[in-house]
């Protein structure tokens, strides 16, 4: 938001009407009305979300940063008039199209749709940067390239027409599987957690947190990581949790004591955990579900295990660090703490929202209609109290932010779906897993580390979203032909396309937090390494247990979790140098309980033994010679 324009009147009133209309045709979609008879397609309707919310990525976003201003310039009112224009005469030529256009279509029209390709990569440039607008282009020309492109790359070339055509008349392209889950699923998902925030859900989940926990030891550390989590459940979107929460959170813990550092740290690290915890998640858990072709609930399913897990690691850590550094819980007077029943029903509309959102998705699998009725009941029970009623003006600028949201999401994930038009048509996504698999040996480990590595590394400058369908398309079908579980497979590239997040040398949640904090950035983006180990360890153990992401027999499941748990639980515990009922600990001892956990956590029954069995040793002898010097 600080680097949109201060839009005038004229401008704000597009601002608004634009995003209402767009979301009044989601409904109309997803519930399969038919106003004055008129049955809305795919295509047709994916192209006019595409109209009415990508200009709103030029009016909201300048060029440039310095271009902020009341004013749009004629190059954005011609961008926003092309990117309005262009998609509604797609729309109005859908019924032409069915003649396969996406193969030869006529010149006019080829024309318009190779000015809606720039068009869609600037609006990546200005939505997500630079590098991921070079990135999607440079993919979505792959197929005029492929001829001289080496080995597994190498494929037939197309013509630029040809390219044109398929990117943008297909059902693989511009609103291709992207396209889709946006219009389908995640758009429903970004209103209600819009209007979740607008409601002041991030001060409710801070005060339930501190209500809960604020008088205990790093209370103000673990009512972070409360709030950041449930949150960013909602949001999906780490570095907006670290401005949304942060501002209550960091002061407080610097407060109780905590280095800046360290506040900044447990924040970003929470913050980046909020994309793994169900029941929202971010964009690519709906990209997964396309993906796999499997409902969205089941992803949630999955991934609650390993999210619990983060979560656990990072409170453990942080109750350890406040240990061993003798930090006291705050000294307040009672009645500054708030109390836990006064918080829920202050803010019950989004206490019942958030229950109905679960129940409608969880309870009666009704995936894209369960954000349209929880956002509904929010607002009706918002609007019935005095307290929580949105006056026309705040009513107002929910709409206009939902808007600019919506608007810079859709010029990332209408491009992202070139990517995959592109190594469908070249024919490189069905050839180039095999291939990989057999250049890797069948080494399940190489492919495993290279394919992490791919992440962290476009993760430097590219969008998750981006990351996850290259590798949904290369790397994932490998793994999966090699013999790993599906699901398993796709949350571990989830998981490490967010290592970028926290891990230098481009740690953006990390930078945020710092700057709140006033912290080093890149000693808080080391600090939230060490506090998101996790992160870095979870990939692996699932992918090579699905146990964990209860897949197969629940009794390996019943194992696989307690004993990932408890070894986790050891690691991040000597990683601090504090065990609880035991105290600070030496580095010999550390280093044998790090070494332990690890074993306890692998997926595999006999370095699960191991492990214990070093537990044991070394905690049965501490104690032992703890009593004989008594």
């Amino acid at each position: 938001m600080a680097e949109s324009r201060d839009l005038g009147k004229q401008w704000r009133v597009i601002a608004t009407a634009s995003p209402v209309v767009a979301m009044a045709m989601c409904v109309v979609y997803i519930w399969h009305l038919h106003p004055f008879g008129w049955a809305v397609f795919d295509l047709s309707y994916l192209y006019i979300l595409i109209a009415l919310l990508l200009p709103l990525c030029f009016i909201w976003k300048p060029a440039y940063k310095t271009a902020r201003g009341h004013n749009v310039p004629w190059y954005d009112i011609l961008l926003i008039l092309l990117s309005f224009g262009i998609p509604l005469y797609i729309v109005l030529m859908e019924k032409q199209m069915m003649w396969g256009w996406d193969v030869k279509a006529p010149t006019t029209a080829t024309v318009l749709a190779a000015i809606l390709w720039v068009i869609a990569i600037e609006g990546a440039r200005r939505a997500a940067g630079l590098p991921f607008a070079l990135f999607t282009l440079l993919i979505s020309l792959y197929p005029l390239y492929a001829w001289i492109m080496p080995g597994p790359l190498w494929a037939k070339s197309y013509s630029v027409s040809r390219v044109i055509n398929f990117h943008f008349f297909g059902h693989e392209g511009f609103v291709g599987s992207p396209m889709h889950v946006y219009g389908r699923i995640f758009l429903g998902y970004m209103v209600f957690a819009m209007a979740i925030q607008a409601s002041g859900a991030g001060k409710f989940f801070n005060d339930l947190a501190h209500a809960l926990l604020g008088r205990t030891r790093a209370g103000s550390a673990k009512t972070a990581i409360i709030a950041s989590g449930l949150f960013g459940s909602i949001s999906g979107a780490p570095t907006a949790n670290v401005f949304v929460t942060g501002t209550f959170t960091i002061p407080a813990m610097k407060k109780e004591g905590f280095p800046a550092h360290f506040a900044a740290a447990v924040e970003t690290c929470a913050s980046a955990g909020g994309v793994y915890m169900p029941p929202v998640m971010g964009a690519i858990a709906f990209l997964m579900a396309e993906f796999l072709g499997i409902p969205y609930v089941k992803v949630c399913l999955a991934a609650i295990v390993p999210a619990l897990l983060y979560y656990l690691v990072l409170f453990t850590q942080v109750d350890a660090y406040a240990a061993r550094t003798k930090m006291v819980p705050p000294q307040a007077n009672a009645d500054d703490r708030p109390k836990v029943m006064h918080v829920l029903l202050d803010n019950f509309p989004i206490l019942v929202s958030f229950f109905v959102l679960c129940y409608v998705l969880f309870v009666m699998y009704w995936e894209t209609w369960a954000p349209w009725i929880a956002t509904a009941v929010m607002l009706a029970l918002a609007m019935s109290r005095k307290k929580t009623r949105l006056s026309l003006r705040g009513f107002l600028a929910l709409l206009q932010d939902t808007g600019r949201v919506l608007g810079e999401l859709i010029a990332i994930f209408a491009p992202v779906g070139l990517i995959i038009a592109s190594f469908t048509l070249t024919g490189v996504a069905y050839s180039l897993p095999y291939t990989l698999t057999a250049l890797a040996g069948g080494n399940l480990n190489v492919m495993l580390i290279v394919g992490a590595m791919t992440c962290f590394v476009l993760g430097m400058g590219i969008t998750a979203s981006a990351i996850y369908i290259f590798l949904a398309i290369v790397l994932c079908p490998s793994l999966i032909h090699a013999g790993l579980d599906e699901m398993g497979v796709h949350l571990f590239v989830l998981y490490c396309a967010m290592w970028s997040t926290i891990t230098p040398p481009v740690a953006i949640t990390a930078f945020c937090a710092a700057g709140l904090a006033g912290a080093s950035p890149m000693r808080t983006g080391f600090q939230a390494m060490r506090l998101g180990v996790a992160k870095y360890l979870l990939p692996f153990f699932f992918v090579l247990s699905p146990a964990l992401i209860l897949r197969g027999d629940m009794m390996d499941s019943l194992w696989a979790i307690p004993t990932c748990a408890l070894g986790l639980t050891l690691m991040s515990a000597a990683i601090e140098g504090y065990v609880w009922r035991i105290g600070v600990i030496n580095i010999p001892m550390r280093v044998l309980l790090v070494a332990s956990g690890f074993m306890l956590a692998m997926p595999n029954t006999s370095t699960d033994i191991l492990g214990a069995g070093i537990v044991v040793v070394v905690i049965g002898g501490y104690l032992l010679r703890k009593v004989v010097t008594r």
